[in-house]
């Protein structure tokens, strides 16, 4: 009789969950291929629908939310919008499909309790909205943004007695990121058309407070100008020109932050650092290296005598005196000490016979017969801008860095040079004479050569009495002619014309070392190339006038060795040379 008791209960469990279940099963084969009840994609009811019919319904509902124009108002304005000109887009297949998966993971606990949250609370799937042609509907916005009175108004400082401050106003624009939110939840389903433009508040650049604290400092400075002095200079900031320095636009320049207890005002730096740079152009100056010339006919007292004398330089601190004066505007100092930095002259006139410039280490030497008048006169110019240097032990004598710019403003006058592949008229034709020139006394001289490149092709001059590959190019800024001094001393450069010769002389104090040079030797040469006649229209016609002069290429090697403290080291020398073409310009006018 218990056992009867206690099976009945079990029974009834048994017979609950066998329905539940069969009931489910049920369930599931009515919504096999249909959306589980509760699925939204949007505001759009999916339920019990088959992902097909989702899709259908979507697409049939965006279409026509996409082909109706919008229509926004703004104060009784009603500004039109056509959607369908920016070609929306929807992902109904992939949503539709997304839908149809709430409930079917095949994760059977996870899949029933999707299925009874959408039962009981819904699950909502949203599409996702694209535009191709996202810039016309970028274009519509903007235009309505045109349309709406809401421009914003800075604040105005005018100088005068008294000072008129101008106040600012916000003004409004249309909040692009809120409206197109609007549009895709209008397209999507989530919600209903937007009605009204949707704007946000832009804050003026210039606001009245700033423009406030601004005539502030205006006034104070008009009390107690700002000094900065430098020995017996000084400069002034006034009312003008502290004036002059403020930004009136601080959102959209380059400022400083004035932070006083009248409030902030704001620097524009771009101005502020002009202004610092002026200063600095009537302080600066470089520090000038003594020169010397050596005297060697006074045999063994033999001297050097100083014909530059050094100078120191200087130099206004620009950073620490922007730092400076804008501390003294934050505390109201009127008084500034301008930060000047003394820069030192590697070589002083104190220098001047202990530098170990004893005996000319040697020479080096080219011929220039035939050149043209300006091109006689740059090497002239170049080799003074090199004459009397020094070169500190362990330094890089670089030819660019010495002689500087080689242009028209720097004193060279037109003469003919190599450049792009023609030989043509240029400032600082005649140039690299001093550069080969200086290659020369270093290579006897020993000293490691840094960087050399020998010319396009072989020179006439350069050929002189000296057999080729003795030659280096210069063209400022790119290809320079660097060597060392590795000697201990300081080595001093001199430089001389006589006659239609070039000489550079290059004096210091022996280290035992010799150097010998063997004879450049032609591996192979390249006849020149045909000549070229080019039509020139703004010659008469009938003439004609070479520009171009024909040149053997050639390869070209030689051998330096350099023998010091019993070790002898060999080096080879490689010169690549093109062949020339004649060019003729013949005159068509």
């Amino acid at each position: 009789m218990k056992r009867k008791k206690l099976l009945l209960p079990i029974i009834y469990i048994l017979a609950f969950f066998t329905t539940l279940l069969v009931g489910y099963c049920a369930y599931l084969a009515y919504y096999q291929g249909k959306n589980f009840p509760g699925i939204m994609v949007g505001a759009f009811d999916a339920s019990g629908i088959a992902p097909a019919q989702t899709k259908s319904a979507l697409l049939a509902e965006f279409k026509k939310r996409q082909d109706t124009p919008l229509s926004l108002s703004y104060n009784s304005q009603l500004f039109p919008l056509e959607l369908d000109e920016s070609q929306p887009e929807i992902d109904a297949e992939k949503v539709a499909l997304e839908a149809y998966q709430i409930g079917r993971s095949g994760d059977y606990l996870k899949d029933l309790r999707e299925q009874v949250i959408s039962l009981i609370s819904k699950t909502k799937v949203t599409p996702n909205i694209s535009f191709k042609k996202e810039h016309l509907l970028n274009f519509q916005i903007a235009y309505i943004n045109r349309t709406l009175d809401t421009t914003v108004v800075n604040a105005k400082v005018k100088l005068g007695d008294p000072i008129v401050v101008e106040p600012s106003e916000a003004g409004k624009q249309i909040d692009e990121e809120k409206l197109k939110s609007q549009i895709k939840d209008y397209l999507s389903l989530e919600s209903g058309p937007p009605s009204a433009v949707p704007l946000k508040v832009i804050e003026p650049s210039f606001t009245t407070t700033t423009a406030n604290s601004t005539k502030t400092a205006l006034e104070k400075i008009f009390q107690k100008p700002l000094t900065l002095t430098y020995q017996e200079k000084s400069w002034q900031i006034d009312q003008k020109a502290l004036y002059s320095l403020i930004s009136f636009d601080p959102k959209n320049e380059d400022v400083l932050e004035i932070q006083t207890q009248n409030g902030n005002y704001y620097l524009n730096k771009e101005r502020l650092d002009y202004f610092i740079l002026q200063i600095g152009n009537e302080i600066d100056r470089p520090a000038l290296d003594a020169k010397f010339q050596f005297e060697p006919s006074a045999g063994k007292n033999a001297r050097v005598r100083e014909f530059q004398n050094s100078q120191e330089g200087r130099k206004l601190n620009q950073n620490q005196t922007t730092l400076l004066l804008t501390q003294n505007l934050i505390n109201d100092t009127p008084d500034l000490v301008l930060p000047v930095e003394i820069l030192k002259p590697k070589i002083s006139n104190e220098d001047v016979n202990n530098l170990g410039i004893n005996e000319l280490l040697a020479q080096g030497v080219s011929h220039f017969q035939g050149s043209i008048t300006n091109r006689i006169y740059n090497l002239g110019l170049a080799a003074s801008r090199i004459n009397g240097v020094l070169i500190p032990p362990g330094d890089n004598f670089s030819f660019n860095a010495t002689v500087g710019d080689i242009s028209g403003s720097s004193g060279y006058k037109p003469a003919y040079v190599i450049k792009s592949g023609r030989t043509v008229l240029d400032d600082g034709g005649g140039v690299c004479q001093v550069s080969t020139t200086i290659f020369r006394a270093s290579l006897k001289a020993g000293l490691p050569i840094v960087e050399r490149t020998a010319h396009a092709y072989r020179v006439g001059y350069y050929e002189q009495d000296s057999p080729p590959g003795l030659d280096a190019t210069v063209f400022h800024p790119s290809v320079d002619f660097k060597f060392k001094n590795d000697t201990g001393a300081h080595i001093l450069v001199q430089t001389y014309v006589k006659g239609t010769s070039l000489y550079v002389d290059l004096y210091g104090t022996p280290d035992g070392r010799t150097t010998s040079l063997t004879t450049s030797k032609v591996l192979s040469q390249t006849p020149p190339l045909p000549e070229l006649r080019q039509d020139d229209p703004t010659l008469p016609k009938g003439e004609i006038k070479q520009v171009d002069w024909a040149a053997w290429g050639a390869n070209v090697v030689f051998d330096r060795s350099i023998t010091k403290n019993g070790e002898t080291k060999k080096e080879t020398w490689r010169s690549n040379y093109r062949p020339w073409q004649s060019v003729y310009l013949v005159g068509t006018q």
